[in-house]
């Protein structure tokens, strides 16, 4: 007699078939996920930064965004970063403090107190970020800054604000080494610089420097911020008869003051300002009265550095910014993408998104970036690297100090403009 089938047996069997049918779909609604709702589910690291993305300067504030957006899209690409065994994608929350101090102040408190954000990212220029920093300072989170050298941002004893940057002091040394070291020696030196946290720190470096390597300073003179036009300051300035002019203030700035010590026929053997000459519009705006200008850099695409976290050489990253740019990339964007990868070593480090286990991984900084390398004094000054010297050379900045490093001969004395 055949035997009858076990109901219970026959009865479990299209329940198991459906058991498997449903873990096969999810398993393949996983797998097909689209990736905007997969990136959505990943958890997410969110820095914040108030950048000067218009008014007066808006043209170096700009870069310091690009720079950030680099490493942003890179590290993502990447499956972003891992604390306690996960990739977290990174975003970074942005606000424009228009240029002004008081403003960045205003949105640094927004973004801990309102949006919640613990790791902070500097704003542009030392004035701005000596005021926001101390809103970071009160409530015990880190700072990166990428982009204040003037050393009194760092002597007030902070303890959470780290720089990728070198100090003010080397902005100003090595053109006092070159006027110095020159034939015939530029002995008299001028110095201008705007009524500005970097700048005045930047000329009160220069003329101790100058002073210690023997050379007369015959002049030397503030401007107040926002102004338009140099003439009597450069009358009097040619009246010392300086070989030299050192000159700190911002772009606008360095190409009003270019163009008129050429209008009024400055006899100078050699011009250095610390910032201008390699950004956007100054080239452009001066056209031959451009020539023989130089500039201190913190990076050029030519410096020997190879990115520890993506393998990047600084060559491959000026052609990296070059794309998104159009045009050549200047420091400012390597110093801010260097700024996030010192924040990535350190989350990796203390595998933890805690403020503080954050802050004290990054007084332990010592890392190779494609912009250089980053260690930290207890200040929190970058200690690790130098700087060079660019002068504008058929319209080119071309290094050409320290000697070591150089891709030309230094023009001296620079020709008539």
């Amino acid at each position: 007699m055949p035997l009858s089938p076990n109901p219970s047996r026959a009865a479990a069997r299209p329940d198991r078939r459906a058991a498997l049918a449903i873990a096969a779909a999810a398993l393949c609604a996983a797998t097909s996920m689209p990736p905007a709702l997969a990136q959505a589910q990943q958890p997410t690291i969110t820095f914040g930064a108030a950048l000067s993305l218009t008014g007066r300067v808006s043209t170096e504030g700009r870069l310091v965004k690009v720079g950030y957006d680099i490493y942003v899209d890179e590290i993502n690409k990447r499956g972003g970063i891992r604390v306690g065994g996960r990739p977290h994608r990174v975003e970074i929350k942005y606000y424009d403090d228009q240029s002004d101090a008081a403003t960045s102040v205003k949105l640094y408190e927004k973004l801990i107190n309102e949006d919640g954000v613990k790791l902070l990212l500097g704003p542009y220029s030392s004035g701005i970020t000596f005021a926001a920093s101390a809103v970071t300072e009160k409530y015990q989170l880190p700072m990166v800054a990428a982009h204040a050298a003037a050393t009194n941002v760092y002597q007030r004893g902070f303890r959470h604000l780290f720089a990728t940057l070198t100090p003010v002091d080397q902005y100003t040394g090595n053109f006092v080494r070159m006027a110095a070291s020159a034939t015939p020696r530029a002995q008299r030196v001028a110095l201008i610089h705007e009524n500005a946290l970097f700048p005045q720190a930047s000329i009160e470096a220069a003329e101790r420097q100058a002073k210690a390597a023997g050379l007369d300073v015959v002049y030397k003179e503030a401007y107040p911020t926002g102004t338009k036009d140099f003439a009597a300051m450069i009358e009097a300035m040619k009246a010392r008869n300086p070989d030299a002019l050192i000159a700190a203030g911002y772009t606008g700035d360095m190409i009003v003051l270019a163009r008129q010590t050429s209008e009024q026929k400055v006899p100078l053997k050699m011009i250095g300002f610390t910032l201008g000459p390699t950004l956007p519009g100054f080239v452009e705006a001066l056209g031959q009265r451009a020539e023989n200008i130089l500039e201190p850099v913190q990076w050029t695409a030519e410096l020997p550095w190879k990115d520890e976290i993506f393998g990047w050489t600084a060559a491959d990253y000026a052609a990296l910014c070059r794309e998104r740019l159009g045009r050549e990339c200047d420091y400012h964007p390597p110093q801010s993408t260097a700024a996030l990868q010192v924040y990535q070593r350190a989350i990796e480090k203390a595998d933890s998104l805690d403020p503080k286990k954050v802050r004290d991984a990054l007084a332990q900084t010592n890392i190779m970036t494609a912009y250089g390398p980053v260690r930290f004094n207890e200040m929190g000054q970058n200690i690790a690297k130098g700087m060079s010297v660019v002068q504008l050379q058929n319209g080119k900045p071309v290094v050409v100090f320290p000697l070591e490093g150089a891709k030309a001969r230094f023009i001296y004395p620079m020709p008539a403009r």
